[in-house]
């Protein structure tokens, strides 16, 4: 008899447990102060070059980019660029500095197109030579920012 009380106490323990853990599991909601964006570099800029971040959108849609770029080196931040990437276009924004530099880009319009290398949002940063010629490339990486930044 006392191991029947036993075994349904333990029963009974084990139901409250499972109930509470299935009760109070967190719940993942979709974050409002988010947006989607890219990451890119370091690159080092010396003398006679300067860095171009370049999109090009071949999905639906424009997409509407802010740049920053920081340099690592010197601490200076540059305010946001605004960049409007037309369906079928591309466009760049451009950082005259040297030092190492990293580009951060944030914006509008479908997260997919911006953290799916899949997509068509491809983003490149570059040092170019004052002649033309490029230089150093580097892919941008998705990432997600916080509004604001």
């Amino acid at each position: 008899m006392n191991k029947l009380k036993t075994l349904s106490f333990s029963f009974a323990v084990l139901a409250v447990a499972l109930f509470a853990w299935f009760r109070f599991q967190p719940t993942v909601q979709a974050q409002d102060n988010l947006t989607p964006g890219m990451l890119f570099g370091p690159l080092s800029v010396g003398s006679g070059e300067h860095i171009e971040l370049c999109f090009s959108n071949l999905s639906e849609g424009d997409i509407t980019a802010v740049i920053h770029f920081r340099n690592v080196t010197t601490t200076e931040v540059t305010p946001g660029q605004p960049l409007t990437v037309k369906t079928g276009g591309g466009s760049c924004a451009s950082y005259y500095g040297q030092g190492m530099v990293v580009g951060m880009a944030r914006g509008d319009g479908r997260a997919s197109d911006w953290v799916s290398p899949s997509n068509a949002l491809i983003s490149t940063m570059s040092t170019v030579n004052y002649d033309g010629r490029t230089g150093t490339a580097v892919l941008g990486v998705a990432k997600i920012w916080l509004k604001g930044l």
